[in-house]
C-alpha cells in the first residue's frame, strides 16, 4: 500500500498515527487524534462502538469531540431490519457512508444517544469496521457536519487509517479495561477494609460494653501505642479476637499483621518458621526462605499459645525482642527486623517460671502490658447477646432464612454452665443445635453436658451437694480423731475448735499442695477431692483463698 501512495498520503499518514500514540491514556489519544482529523474531515464528533449479535444492539464506548473526551457505556437496542443491517456491514466492505439519517436508521439511534454532546441534526455518517484478526472490534464512526459532507477522498483516508486505528484501539482498549479493573479492585478493597474495621469494631466484640467493658477500657488505653501486649485467657475466651482489635486501633494498623499459633507447629520445625532458613540448612531446604519475624517487619506478630514454645526458641525469641534481629537457620548472618509483638497463652505462665518450663527474662520481656480475659462463667450477663450474635452468624452460614428464639428458661440453665469452652464452646453448642432442631424456638440447653456436677455453678443445689460431701467426709474424718481427746478436755477449754469453713480451707489448702498449686485438669485439686474445679474455684474464692477472676498457680 505505501507504493501507491503519495508524498501527501505519507504525510498524512504519519501524522494520524502520532497523534494517536501520543498517550497511553485512552481518553488523550483520542483527543490528540480528534484534533488532528478534524483539520482532514469535515467532522463534529468521533466514536466508537460494537456490535453485539446476540443483544441485537450497539454497545457505545465513547464519543470525542471539540470539547473533549466522553464516555458513554450505553446500550442501543435493535429491531430485526437494523440488526441485518449492522450484520451486513460486517460481512461486506466494511465502510458506509451515509448522507442522511432517517428514523428508521442506526445513525438516526446513535445521533439521538449522543445529543447531551453533539446537538441532533441531519448529519452524513462515515463508518468502517474495525478488526482484531477475523473479529470484528468495532465501529469507527465519524459524525459529519452536514448532510452529505463527506467524499469518496474522505472514504479513502478513512480507509487508510482502519488498520492502525484497529491495533491502537485494542491495545488502548485492553489497556483502559485493565485500569478500570484495577480501580474497581481497588474501590473493592477499601470496601473490605471498612467491612472489616466494622466487623472488628462491633459485631465480634460482643459484650464490650458489660463483662468486657473493663477488659476494653484496658485496650483502648493502646490506641495509637506500639507497647508490647500479653493476653491472658482460657481457651475459647477471645484472645485472638483482643489482638485484632488491638492491631485495629495501632500506628501500624495499616502494616503487615502476622500471626502464628505456636502450639500448632511441630517443635523441630519452629525455629525455621519464626526466623526463616537459608538454602541448605537443613534437608529439602532447596532456597532461601523468609520466617514469620521477617515477613513482619514494619508491621505486627501475634504469637498466640506463645507459652508453648520451646526453651531454646525462648532463648532465639528473646534475642530478637533486645537486639531487633533474626538470624536464619543457618545462617549467622543478622537481619534487621521492626515488629510490634501481641502474645497469647492460655497457660499460667507464673507457674511455668517456678517449674522451670518458661524463661523469667523472656516473660519481663512480653508482660509490658497484661491483658487477662474473663471466663465466660465470669460474665454469664453477655451469654444472651453472645447467643444472639451466634445464632445469626450460624444460620447465615447455613443458608436458614429464619433465626430461632431461645426460651428465657434455656438462657438460666446456659448461664448457670461453666463453659469450661468458654465462647468456643457456646458457638458450637449453638450449631449443635440448630443442626438438630430446626423449630422455631430452640432449646440448646438440651446439649450441655448431662451429669449436673459437671456443668452447673456453685449457685446450683447440685453443686452445693458435691460439697456437703466432702464437708460431710471431712468431718468424719475429724471426729475419728479427735473425739477421745474433745470428751475428756473442759469445755471451755474448746475454744479452738475449727469453723467448718476453717476446717474446709485447711483441707484445700493441703490438696493444693500435694498438686503443686493446680486445680483444673489431671492431678488437680478438683480432681483429688472429687470436686467439679470450676466448683472448687468458686468455694475458695468464698473462703478467701484467692480472689475473684485472680489466676492461682496452675489454674
Amino acid at each position: 500500500m505505501t507504493q501507491t501512495m503519495s508524498t501527501q498520503d505519507l504525510e498524512f499518514y504519519r501524522e494520524a498515527i502520532l497523534s494517536m500514540n501520543r498517550h497511553l491514556d485512552m481518553a488523550e489519544s483520542m483527543k490528540s487524534s480528534f484534533d488532528y482529523l478534524s483539520s482532514h474531515f469535515p467532522i463534529v464528533g468521533i466514536s466508537l462502538h460494537q456490535f453485539d449479535p446476540v443483544l441485537k444492539g450497539h454497545k457505545l464506548f465513547f464519543l470525542v469531540t471539540a470539547a473533549g473526551f466522553h464516555h458513554i457505556e450505553h446500550l442501543l437496542p435493535f429491531n430485526d431490519a437494523q440488526a441485518a443491517y449492522m450484520h451486513a456491514l460486517e460481512t461486506g466492505n466494511g465502510m458506509a457512508n451515509d448522507s442522511n439519517i432517517p428514523e428508521d436508521s442506526v445513525a438516526h439511534l446513535h445521533s439521538k444517544a449522543v445529543a447531551d454532546f453533539i446537538p441532533f441534526k441531519h448529519r452524513s455518517y462515515l463508518v468502517s469496521v474495525l478488526w482484531a484478526g477475523n473479529q470484528p472490534l468495532g465501529h469507527l464512526v465519524f459524525m459529519g457536519k452536514d448532510v452529505s459532507c463527506f467524499t469518496r477522498e474522505h472514504e479513502r483516508k478513512q480507509s487508510m487509517l482502519v488498520p492502525h486505528f484497529s491495533v491502537s484501539m485494542s491495545n488502548l482498549l485492553r489497556f483502559q479495561r485493565a485500569i478500570d479493573f484495577q480501580k474497581k479492585l481497588d474501590a473493592r478493597k477499601l470496601e473490605l477494609e471498612e467491612e472489616l474495621r466494622h466487623l472488628r469494631g462491633q459485631s465480634h466484640l460482643v459484650g464490650a460494653n458489660d463483662g468486657l467493658k473493663t477488659i476494653m477500657d484496658q485496650v483502648n488505653q493502646l490506641k495509637d501505642l506500639e507497647a508490647p501486649v500479653l493476653i491472658m485467657g482460657e481457651t475459647g475466651t477471645g484472645k485472638e479476637i483482643i489482638a485484632d482489635t488491638i492491631q485495629s486501633i495501632s500506628p501500624r494498623r495499616n502494616a503487615p499483621f502476622v500471626k502464628v499459633n505456636c502450639g500448632a507447629i511441630p517443635e523441630p520445625l519452629v525455629d525455621s518458621e519464626l526466623f526463616g532458613y537459608v538454602k541448605g540448612a537443613f534437608t529439602g531446604a532447596v532456597a532461601n526462605r523468609a520466617g514469620r519475624f521477617e515477613q513482619a517487619s514494619g508491621g505486627t506478630i501475634f504469637l498466640d499459645e506463645v507459652g508453648e514454645l520451646p526453651l531454646q526458641i525462648q532463648v532465639r525469641l528473646l534475642r530478637v525482642l533486645q537486639n531487633h534481629v533474626v538470624e536464619r537457620l543457618g545462617s549467622n548472618v543478622p537481619i534487621p527486623v521492626d515488629v510490634r509483638l501481641i502474645a497469647a497463652t492460655n497457660r499460667n505462665l507464673e507457674t511455668m517460671l517456678r517449674n522451670g518450663t518458661f524463661r523469667e527474662d523472656l516473660y519481663y520481656w512480653l508482660n509490658v502490658f497484661p491483658i487477662r480475659i474473663p471466663p465466660l462463667r465470669d460474665r454469664a450477663e453477655d451469654i444472651p447477646a453472645l447467643a444472639c450474635h451466634f445464632l445469626e452468624k450460624i444460620c447465615a452460614r447455613m443458608n436458614r432464612p429464619d433465626i430461632p428464639s431461645i426460651h428465657p428458661e434455656s438462657f438460666k440453665r446456659l448461664m448457670a454452665y461453666t463453659w469450661p469452652g468458654n465462647v468456643r464452646e457456646l458457638e458450637n453448642l449453638l450449631e449443635r443445635t440448630l443442626i438438630l432442631d430446626s423449630g422455631a424456638e430452640i432449646s440448646p440447653e438440651l446439649q450441655l453436658p448431662q451429669d449436673p456436677g459437671w456443668y452447673m455453678n456453685t449457685e446450683d443445689s447440685n453443686g452445693q451437694d458435691a460439697f456437703m460431701n466432702m464437708i460431710a467426709e471431712l468431718v468424719t474424718k475429724e471426729l475419728d480423731s479427735r473425739l477421745p481427746g474433745l470428751k475428756a478436755q473442759n469445755p471451755k477449754s474448746r475454744v479452738d475448735f475449727k469453723t467448718l469453713d476453717a476446717l474446709m480451707a485447711d483441707h484445700i489448702k493441703a490438696a493444693l499442695l500435694l498438686c503443686g498449686g493446680k486445680i483444673h485438669g489431671k492431678g488437680g485439686a478438683g480432681a483429688l477431692l472429687g470436686v467439679n474445679p470450676y466448683t472448687l474455684r468458686k468455694k475458695m474464692e468464698k473462703l478467701g483463698l484467692i480472689t475473684k477472676n485472680r489466676q492461682t498457680a496452675g489454674a
